[in-house]
């Protein structure tokens, strides 16, 4: 019996090491090419764990000491996209802020357990009069909202309080979604001119898609890009059978139910593919430096993210802390919202603002011109 827990361990040694190794490599591959490459990026932090307790298990073996060293040296280059170890920041000459709000809160989703089961709101606009307080306080330039909601005649007037009380003259807003007076979609505010705009909505989705702004401050002018890729559209069987698995109130997996959520979770990150390769497309066609704000719904361990990061500098590896994460989720690489710029323009400051007045976390990014630099 002892032999064979030994050979079971050794077995679980290597293969966790050559997870870490292929952990490398795995966000360049695309999810439309090999299925199983974004479950093995998720999963990656998983491994690395598994590796260093087997580094402090064989410690004394120098043979597996060194092995399991090399191993843990690959897994913590392969996570370096997830941390930042930044301590000075700067003010810029561009303040963005980019903040998915979740409709503001509307439907009342922060004090209720059935998040998908939709209700008219019971919090009397607390959760929007804090947001506007935190933007306030924040005082960025420009703001780039996903998940936007605006009521042109209700108590949800968001773009007459954002332009006529906190000083955002400038708008592009696109409604993928317009229902009894209530329109849902995506919106950039500036404080300084808006002379292009441009909304590229995405196939076959709702609220996701590309929104095109050229800002000019002075004699600088940037395209600014505000984007939402599609989430993984889960419903409330989904969530319902994620929470019995966390919560152990599930006695057994289901292989029809678990079958379901990951196919749901394949067609996600297929589907995201297709939509940053028409970002790519678009950025390339840009005749100014660029600032990309926007909710991935893709982790920094993806192939969303490596392609962008591609030609693109991340503003939170340049000046950011920790871990960053942006979602309030347990997962601890929840980073998937993101402010990226051109090379040439520098990031002086980043700033991850932790109230949970939505799902997400609000991101602020000092952006200074080249010719300031």
């Amino acid at each position: 019996m002892r032999k064979v827990i030994k050979k079971v361990l050794k077995f679980v040694y290597w293969f966790s090491g050559i997870m870490v190794v292929c952990g490398l490599f795995v966000t360049s591959i695309s999810p439309q090419t090999i299925g199983l490459a974004p479950f093995l990026a998720y999963s990656m932090p998983a491994w690395l764990l598994l590796n260093m307790y087997f580094l402090l298990l064989v410690f004394y073996k120098r043979k597996y000491r060194l092995i399991s060293g090399l191993f843990l040296v690959i897994g913590l280059i392969g996570l370096k996209d997830t941390f930042a170890l930044n301590i000075f920041q700067k003010q810029g000459d561009l303040s963005v802020m980019s903040y998915n709000v979740r409709l503001f809160d509307v439907y009342n989703w922060i004090q209720r357990e059935e998040w998908d089961d939709w209700e008219e709101r019971k919090d009397n606009g607390l959760i929007l009069d804090s947001i506007y307080k935190s933007i306030r306080y924040e005082n960025p330039d420009v703001i780039c909202f996903q998940e936007y909601f605006n009521q042109p005649s209700g108590e949800y007037k968001t773009k007459k309080e954002l332009k006529r009380k906190q000083g955002f003259k400038y708008v592009n807003d696109a409604y993928t979604f317009k229902e009894k007076g209530n329109h849902y979609g995506m919106a950039t505010f500036s404080k300084f001119p808006i002379f292009y705009k441009a909304f590229i909505p995405f196939k076959n989705t709702q609220n996701n898609g590309i929104l095109i702004s050229d800002i000019r401050k002075d004699d600088d002018t940037v395209r600014v890009f505000n984007i939402h890729l599609q989430s993984f559209k889960f419903g409330k069987k989904h969530y319902k059978y994620m929470k019995g698995l966390k919560d152990s109130t599930i006695e057994a997996i289901n292989v029809s139910k678990t079958k379901d959520l990951v196919s749901q979770l394949n067609s996600g990150f297929k589907k995201r593919v297709e939509q940053i390769e028409i970002v790519k497309a678009q950025i390339q066609k840009s005749p100014y430096p660029v600032i990309i704000c926007g909710d991935l719904n893709e982790i920094p361990l993806s192939y969303a993210y490596d392609q962008l990061t591609e030609n693109l500098k991340d503003a939170f590896l340049e000046r950011g802390r920790g871990l960053g994460v942006t979602h309030s989720s347990n997962y601890p690489f929840m980073r998937i919202d993101y402010v990226f710029t051109s090379h040439e323009l520098e990031v002086k400051g980043f700033n991850l603002i932790e109230k949970e007045l939505s799902d997400h976390y609000p991101i602020v990014a000092e952006i200074s011109f080249k010719d300031s630099i």
